[in-house]
């Protein structure tokens, strides 16, 4: 399919993927830590997440969809530096940038999502 519209699209699948471990880990880990459950429980409580997230995003219109993606963007910068600077002792620079790694590759994962979703839809119309 050199001209039309790939499924397969491998930059946006590891960002995406990327993306989605990293925010369920968390809320699977700050959920179980604050309920006092084990790590299978933490897990249990990633996977829901990441399903959650799937269904909802997948049904977002565009300004939602940004609004939302810039909120998780700057939670994830966050948490990775308050980590940065809370158990790692890190400096404000240094946890400055550390925290743009994962501010990064969200945001990069969101924007290629959201294109990665149009590109199935369009797929998807195609073969209908």
């Amino acid at each position: 399919m050199a001209g039309g519209v790939s499924i397969l699209r491998l930059r946006a699948g590891f960002l995406v993927l990327a993306a989605l471990t990293f925010i369920s880990f968390s809320a699977g880990r700050w959920a179980a830590t604050l309920l006092s459950l084990g790590w299978v429980w933490a897990a249990l409580i990633g996977i829901a997440v990441a399903a959650l997230i799937a269904l909802v995003v997948i049904r977002l219109d565009r300004v939602a969809y940004f609004g939302i993606a810039a909120v998780v963007t700057l939670f994830g910068a966050y948490t990775a530096y308050d980590f940065a600077r809370g158990p790692i002792d890190w400096s404000q620079g240094w946890a400055l940038v550390a925290a743009l790694v994962p501010g990064a590759l969200l945001a990069a994962a969101f924007w290629d999502f959201r294109h990665l979703v149009g590109e199935i839809r369009a797929w998807a119309n195609s073969r209908a």
